[in-house]
């Protein structure tokens, strides 16, 4: 069962508790100094108006000054203690977010949320917990400890003045609380509809080409135009309620002060004579005044800070399911299968052929066993029962109609996906593998730094240059004007679909895995586009031992491997 959002949010602190028990004690360090600060004032005033003899101003202003900097010190190591508590929660929760999505797989990923939602969750939802950490936790301390001290000295002082602060104080929370209920609903409209916009608007800026071929841009930009509008509309209503909470902070607090200086007046005037009203003395009177603002100071700034609650109650709701812990694998699955691979260290060029023989390795590189899937809410399964063992060296394309499996199966493969009945076995080198989708993701910068992305330690300009002519594109080539510092920008701007997948081949063989894994890759290409591409393919996996694993539709990719899986069939043998 998932934790709630409160029980999220205090589990994300408690490894590091060691930060807000500093936070605690600048607190009370900041109480004692006030407390000091307050009686020194009073004290100065009542000598210099009833026994200036015995005022020392040389002691009154040194200590004063001493406390003043005791307290500034004290409220700065708390401020300090709630931004490591924050920049540590967050960077525990990036780190596991993280391995969760590694675990979970892009394909699972893209069947939950957008691009653009998922980058908000995981970029934008972890800052709105930033201010729950810095300011809402310090001060939910603040505002216990603080007027307790200060309450313990009042009514040493004056029992009825206590009196009147105890009173005074509750009707703060009850009303910050029904405030809060509103804020909370609030904040997570404006952050389920910031996910959404965010979303929506990276869908439109990769589609901007398709938009501007079909003529509509006005349409589009209207469109965003005004879900911004309503998002604007949803973040003034949550600075309406910040507001209305600091309103009724300041409200409640301004008439208890009020009702306190009013009894300090009538008693220092004789005009009560009840309790302790009798006994009551300029130094005791202003110590309490001086005090009744700091002890509802605590309170103000809670007041201020319970909107950081509110948005990272919210921020939480979409947080909890991300970080939940794993379902158990299904009946029959492979326990094995359900760990992400395991890094592969570093593998050397794609330079000896000896040791690339498929017949230097024994056995079976990936076996899968009566493996099924369903995708949550459908009630067809996305693969049926399928077995499939895959030997070194082999070409086997997977096939079938639309909606068989491919790429489920492709997949299942990769590790994206976990098979609900069945089990995944990976030995050797599929371990790492090179996977081509449809479309080639290449990265906005260098056409060296997409290359680097091949492995770990720096790769020699050769080497890519190598790598580059085996794929088919030269360095010399005009789609590369400036070699390796060619610029590559979004959607692959000055390449062909067809170079593009050249320069993930390329990329591919510079990461020296073995086991490649295809998803239509020759579907976006031309006839002529596709053969030449094939031909390069096929090349370098006879030449390197590759093993290749192509999900595809089409014959021309069929008739160049040797084994086909029909999903729609019978198995070639």
């Amino acid at each position: 069962m998932n934790a709630t959002p409160r029980q999220w949010l205090r589990q994300r602190a408690r490894p590091h508790r060691h930060w807000l028990w500093l936070s605690a004690a600048g607190s009370l360090v900041a109480a004692g100094a006030t407390i000091g600060v307050s009686a020194i004032i009073a004290l100065a005033v009542h000598r210099a108006l009833f026994t200036p003899e015995h005022l020392e101003v040389a002691v009154v202003l040194g200590g004063g000054l001493a406390l003043i900097v005791l307290r500034y010190l004290a409220q700065g190591l708390r401020d300090l203690a709630g931004q490591r508590l924050a920049h540590e929660v967050k960077g525990a929760l990036r780190s596991e977010l993280l391995r969760r999505a590694r675990e979970a797989g892009p394909a699972r990923l893209a069947t939950a949320a957008t691009t653009g939602e998922w980058i908000e969750r995981f970029q934008a939802r972890g800052e709105d917990l930033t201010g729950y950490y810095v300011r809402y936790l310090p001060a939910l301390q603040a505002v216990i400890l603080i007027p307790v001290a200060i309450l313990i000295t009042v009514f040493w002082l004056d029992w009825l003045a206590g009196l009147l602060l105890l009173f005074a104080a509750p009707l703060i929370p009850a009303f910050m609380a029904i405030v809060g209920m509103g804020a909370e609903q609030i904040h997570r409209q404006q952050q389920a509809e910031q996910d959404r916009l965010a979303g929506h608007f990276l869908d439109r800026i990769r589609a901007l080409d398709w938009l501007r071929r079909a003529r509509a841009i006005e349409a589009t930009q209207s469109e965003v135009v005004e879900r911004s509008h309503h998002q604007r509309r949803l973040t003034m209503r949550t600075l309406r309620v910040a507001f209305l909470s600091s309103a009724v902070m300041e409200f409640f607090s301004a008439v208890a002060i009020g009702m306190v200086a009013i009894y300090i007046g009538f008693a220092l005037f004789g005009a009560l004579d009840y309790g302790p009203a009798l006994e009551l003395t300029l130094f005791t009177g202003l110590f309490i005044l001086l005090l009744a603002p700091e002890y509802f100071l605590p309170l103000r700034q809670f007041a201020q800070s319970y909107h950081d609650r509110a948005g990272a109650l919210a921020a939480a709701e979409a947080l909890v399911p991300l970080t939940a812990p794993a379902e158990p694998l299904a009946a029959g699955a492979d326990p094995a299968a359900a760990a992400p691979p395991a890094p592969a260290p570093a593998p050397a060029p794609v330079v000896d052929q000896a040791t690339n023989d498929p017949a230097a390795r024994s056995g079976p590189l990936l076996e899968l066993e009566a493996v099924s899937l369903r995708y949550p809410g459908q009630d067809a399964p996305a693969l049926p029962r399928t077995t499939l063992t895959i030997q070194p060296g082999e070409s086997i394309a997977i096939t079938g109609p639309s909606g068989a499996g491919k790429s489920t199966l492709l997949a299942l493969c990769a590790g994206f996906l976990q098979p609900d009945t069945g089990r995944v076995q990976r030995h050797g080198d599929a371990q790492s593998f090179v996977w081509i989708g449809q479309q080639a993701h290449l990265f906005h910068g260098t056409l060296r730094e997409n290359l680097q992305l091949a492995r770990r330690e720096t790769i020699p300009d050769a080497e890519m240059a190598s790598a580059l002519a085996q794929a088919g594109l030269p360095l010399q080539a005009a789609e590369l004007p400036d070699g390796l510092e060619t610029a590559i920008s979004e959607q692959r701007r000055g390449l062909s679909g067809g170079q593009a997948q050249r320069v993930a081949i390329a990329r591919g063989l510079l990461s020296g895995y073995r086991l490649w894994l295809l998803d239509e890759p020759t579907s976006a290409l031309d006839a002529e586009t596709e053969q030449a591409l094939l031909d390069t393919l096929f090349d370098l996996a006879r030449e390197h031992a590759l093993t290749l694993v192509v999900a595809t539709h089409h014959t021309a990719v069929q008739a160049r491997c040797r084994r086909t899986l029909d999903l729609g069939g019978p198995p070639d043998a």
